[in-house]
């Protein structure tokens, strides 16, 4: 029977609530030929089962049974038991055990720390928005009529009276216009293994009603081409312009359709009926990279779906690093998205997004969370294109100041705690762990001990390599840590002071964090359940002796296992609002500049959700003295956090002022300098940048956000540094 696209008039689905095939398979249990007959596929033997033998299938340890075919077959057995295993054998612990150690650690050691648990001292906020109309020059008071009425259109809720400006509502909705910059070719990498012809994802009414059909359940793979087709869809109302192909993979890869238009894509793509053998990510990487080659006049985006780990991870990574790292390719963000609910599947996947720059979604087995996910990745596509094509073009006529030499690596697989005789750098250093209080820091040293580290990083994030560390005065249980250290070879993003101001902005956080759950936790709303924010705790390593490969400072902390969540950035980047305690994530970010009486502001919230909880790492704190590092935007760095920060039921119950748009972009405008003295500023007046001349803030922001040229004149060390964490 021929195939469809499921979208469009030729939609043809399994029949049934279960199903039926639509060609013969031999069960490779009872070796019977079954044509019209339900079947499951085990990604372990890659065999098919017939409905019969699936559900007669029972572990071997527990007894458990399977009925919906998502395990395994005879004597195999269950993911719980083989999971349980696989911790018993290597002594890994569970994520969840992982997790609440995290948890634990974080919770004593705010507690070892006196911190105010009452509301918001009084004045505080009043103190907060005083600050930010102080910071406005005399220039910026004198704003034009037509940029006053665009200021008052963004204003969030009713305006603070401290402002000078009556209460004006709610903004007006506005429509939105298409992006009309540079095309892109956006490149779908579809997993089409033999597992995603199991009939395991639900369909909601709305996606019945759509196909015309009472089924039930799809298979993973018609899901993947309906979601797929959605995607393009809703992708062609933001950006007509863009292009779109497919390519499917298992043991070998094909493209399935090239450069077509994301409305023309959509109403034609289908993946027909060939879903078989293992996953292979490397043969799906190379006709993807052979794809964007033959149209290398656009720029390109790869969207990678898997529903379970690779076969050849090494071999994949070899490649994605010579390719989309360092080779012809280098640039293009790989997003990835992954199809089910087991994390530990989808490692590989989401390191190859995390070294890309690109994003991971986790869909869970449910067409609505797929699409979901989808949506999720285009978002991020559609809102970083236009800013970046603007800055490569004018980069194009304008020469630029080079930027600090980064560190040349390879990356390895992202195994978490293997640390035997090969592969590993043994050396003593001493520990250091920062809390604050509220008005200062404190801090307590621990003498130097025996710790170990892998040669390679698995990871990479915009300032920092990633690296398996094991500390066993810090991790008694058994449990791993990650080594955070500086990409970049410069002296001073290597210093103590650059790495103690990485620590300091956990400390501050996790203070900010435990007065916030106190506060949400007595804010009346006794009959709803909120998460708890906690922060993994940070420590500062010194090497006690000289050690090749190994900065003398970095730091590191515990390893936080599941899917990583980008909640919010330094510079303004708010994530979708789907994403789970997303409302109370951005509430701590306003919070903490409100708390704080406008000193600071915690931003680049990111980390892993759990039901009740939401572990937090690498947060970033910007300040008017600039004092915390090069991700610290100073005043730039609040106009674009508070601007777009737009309040939700957390903030009210918070009792939070709404913010001021107008005054946020003249702080931006700002050229208020109140940072000379900071210890930050000092360090780098001493690195390799002597010969530069200040530029003003507003130049380097705009232009480390993508939205003005390169400076004319040369960048000062204080201004240029901002530029690394792009």
């Amino acid at each position: 029977m021929t195939r469809g696209p499921l979208n469009g008039r030729r939609r043809s689905l399994m029949a049934g609530s279960i199903g039926a095939v639509k060609r013969g398979v031999t069960c490779s249990s009872c070796g019977q030929q079954r044509v019209k007959m339900p079947t499951s596929w085990s990604m372990y033997d890659c065999g098919f089962y017939c409905q019969p033998c699936w559900e007669a299938f029972a572990c071997s340890l527990c007894g458990h049974k399977d009925p919906k075919g998502n395990d395994f077959k005879g004597s195999w057995n269950c993911r719980a038991c083989r999971h349980k295993r696989q911790v018993k054998e290597k002594n890994v612990p569970s994520h969840d055990v992982l997790q609440r150690l995290i948890i634990e650690e974080s919770a004593e050691l705010i507690g070892s720390t006196q911190s105010c648990s009452d509301a918001l001292k009084v004045g505080k906020s009043d103190e907060a928005v005083k600050l930010l109309s102080q910071l406005a020059t005399d220039h910026d008071e004198g704003e034009s009529d037509e940029e006053e009425s665009w200021a008052d259109a963004d204003v969030v809720g009713e305006l603070p009276a401290l402002l000078g400006k009556p209460g004006g509502g709610v903004a007006k909705p506005t429509k939105q216009k298409p992006d009309t910059s540079r095309p892109r070719h956006i490149v779908l990498v579809l997993d089409a293994s033999g597992s995603m012809r199991q009939q395991d994802v639900e369909a909601d009414a709305e996606t019945r009603r759509e196909l015309g059909s009472q089924c039930a359940s799809l298979t993973r793979l018609e899901a993947a081409e309906l979601c797929a087709a959605k995607f393009a869809r809703e992708h062609a109302k933001a950006r007509p312009q863009d292009f779109f192909s497919a390519v499917a993979f298992h043991e070998t890869a094909s493209a399935v359709s090239k450069k077509l238009l994301a409305s023309d894509f959509a109403e034609t793509f289908a993946l027909g009926d060939r879903a078989c053998n293992g996953t292979f990510y490397l043969q799906g990487l190379q006709e993807a990279a052979d794809v964007l080659a033959e149209y290398a006049d656009l720029p390109g985006e790869l969207v990678m779906l898997s529903d379970g780990r690779p076969a050849d991870t090494k071999a994949a990574l070899n490649f994605f690093q010579d390719t989309f790292l360092r080779g012809r390719h280098a640039g293009v963000h790989v997003h990835g998205i992954g199809f089910g609910t087991t994390v530990e599947s989808f490692a590989p996947l989401q390191q190859l997004a995390c070294l890309s720059g690109g994003t991971f979604a986790l869909s869970g087995s449910t067409v609505r969370g797929l699409c979901q996910a989808f949506s999720s990745v285009s978002s991020t596509i559609t809102s970083s294109q236009s800013s970046n094509w603007i800055v490569a073009e004018e980069s194009e006529a304008k020469p630029q100041k080079q930027k600090p030499q980064l560190r040349v690596v390879d990356f390895e697989l992202p195994e978490q705690g293997i640390f035997g005789k090969k592969h590993v750098i043994r050396y003593r250093a001493a520990r250091t762990h920062f809390s604050f209080d509220g008005t200062e820091f404190q801090q307590k040293k621990f003498a130097a001990g025996p710790v170990v580290r892998r040669q390679l990083p698995y990871m990479r994030g915009g300032m920092r390599l990633v690296y398996s560390f094991q500390d066993d005065c810090v991790s008694k249980d058994g449990t791993w840590m990650v080594a955070k250290s500086s990409r970049y070879l410069d002296a001073a993003l290597n210093s103590r002071v650059a790495v103690e101001a990485h620590a300091k902005s956990s400390a501050l956080a996790s203070y900010f964090a435990s007065v916030f759950n106190a506060r949400l936790q007595n804010s009346g709303a006794a009959t709803a359940k909120h998460a708890t924010l906690f922060f993994v705790p940070c420590y500062l390593y010194e090497v006690e002796n000289a050690v090749p490969d190994v900065p003398t400072c970095f730091a590191a902390e515990r390893y936080l296992p599941g899917v990583f969540l980008k909640y919010n950035s330094n510079n303004g980047y708010v994530a979708d609002a789907q994403l789970p305690h997303n409302d109370l994530v951005q509430a701590f970010l306003h919070f903490s500049f409100e708390e704080s009486g406008g000193r600071f502001i915690v931003s680049d919230l990111q980390g892993v959700a759990r039901q009740n909880e939401v572990l937090l790492t690498d947060p970033q704190v910007l300040s008017i003295t600039r004092e915390y590092g090069p991700g610290d935007l100073g005043t730039a760095g609040y106009l674009r956090c508070l601007q777009s920060h737009r309040c939700g039921s957390a903030c009210k119950r918070l009792g939070l002022h709404p913010i001021n748009a107008a005054k946020l972009r003249q702080v931006g405008r700002s050229q208020t300098d109140v940072a000379s003295c900071s210890s930050w500023q000092h360090i780098l007046s001493d690195s390799s940048f002597p010969d530069w001349d200040r530029v003003s803030e507003q130049a380097a922001a705009e232009y480390v956000l993508g939205e003005g040229n390169p400076p004319s004149t040369p960048m000062s060390a204080s201004s240029w540094v901002h530029v690394l964490d792009s």
